[in-house]
């Protein structure tokens, strides 16, 4: 909910089927990548992007993750407001604004959705990953808590 804030401007209720279904994707996308499969994929992907198989189920969990933010994407343009952004969708919105005639402009919807998904993405899971390992060494270690 932190990465949210700062990406989409709001908080999430934990129990919100919108939140929860993209943390599930995501999860999904982990260990996915983390079984036998997804490593193999990994190692020979040229081979096994012709071989049906488990691992080809992780590209719709990307897909439905990328979903997520393009609605979020659509909401943000709707309600923009130049003057006043809210976040990191309504920075990128006004600077796509801003060199909209420029060709070579880096700021354009497929890289703002990328950018986006990657701070969701990466954000997301460090953060759950730290936290939850600096509990396990708190459990391990019980005297440095106090």
């Amino acid at each position: 909910n932190v990465i949210c804030s700062i990406v989409f401007s709001k908080r999430y209720d934990y129990k919100d089927k919108k939140f929860l279904a993209p943390m599930k994707n995501m999860n999904n996308v982990f260990e996915m990548t983390s079984s036998l499969s997804g490593q193999l994929y990994q190692m020979f992907s040229k081979i096994l992007d012709y071989l049906p198989g488990p691992h080809n189920n992780i590209f719709g969990e990307f897909d439905a993750l990328k979903a997520f933010v393009a609605e979020e994407v659509k909401t943000h343009q709707a309600s923009l407001d130049p003057s006043s952004p809210q976040d990191f969708i309504d920075c990128f919105l006004v600077k796509m604004q801003e060199e909209k005639d420029q060709p070579n402009s880096s700021f354009h919807m497929k890289n703002l959705i990328t950018t986006t998904f990657d701070l969701f993405i990466a954000g997301s899971e460090t953060t759950s990953t730290t936290v939850r390992y600096g509990l396990l060494l708190l459990l391990k270690h019980p005297h440095v808590q106090g």
